[in-house]
């Protein structure tokens, strides 16, 4: 099971808080839990929990962000859940994506698409966890090493864009774990377990 944190930053590699995380797979598909600290838009800790099935669709995410709590599942072509205590139901299917600001969603998509696409995203906010509508790009660059300040890692490097904003990062993804994510997430720390990618140093 890797486990590890990442440095939380603000899309110009300023820091604002840490993600310490674990994922794992399972019989059924893969689980990535997670605890957030952020200064963005004020000091506040953050839950995230996300199961998606073997074929990398989501199966539920619990999120709790101390004000709002979401706990939704996709049923059919719906998003269905409970956020802050009222039932709220949202367009989705199976070429939809979900989307926070985690990098567990950005290796969820990625492995999902495992090709450069683009593709409507349910957008859960950061914080309110209000579900947005918006288009997403994933380009496919090819294999490359990354190095990290826990080791270098041989990965699928992929340039994510958010159509709807134009804002674009490159990001590396070894095995199940995103290990970089341009001014985004940095992995600080970081133990591969039986089933995680390691570092060659």
């Amino acid at each position: 099971m890797p486990v590890g944190r990442y440095i939380v930053m603000d899309g110009e590699g300023r820091a604002v808080g840490t993600e310490e995380f674990r994922c794992a797979p399972g019989p059924s598909g893969w689980r990535y839990a997670a605890s957030i600290t952020t200064t963005v838009p004020e000091p506040h800790g953050e839950l995230v929990d996300l199961v998606v099935d073997r074929s990398w669709r989501p199966v539920r995410v619990r999120i709790d962000t101390g004000e709002h709590q979401l706990i939704a599942s996709p049923a059919g072509d719906r998003l269905t859940g409970i956020l802050d205590g009222e039932p709220f139901d949202v367009g989705f299917g199976p070429e939809v994506d979900l989307d926070y600001l985690s990098p567990s969603f950005n290796a969820v998509t990625a492995h999902r698409l495992g090709r450069t696409a683009e593709l409507d995203v349910v957008y859960l906010e950061p914080v309110t966890c209000r579900p947005v509508p918006v288009r997403q790009r994933y380009e496919l660059i090819g294999d490359a090493d990354v190095d990290t300040p826990v080791g270098r890692f041989q990965a699928a490097r992929w340039q994510f864009t958010a159509l709807d904003s134009e804002f674009s990062r490159p990001l590396w993804l070894a095995g199940d774990v995103v290990v970089g994510f341009e001014g985004l997430f940095e992995l600080d720390e970081y133990e591969a377990g039986a089933t995680g990618p390691a570092p060659r140093a």
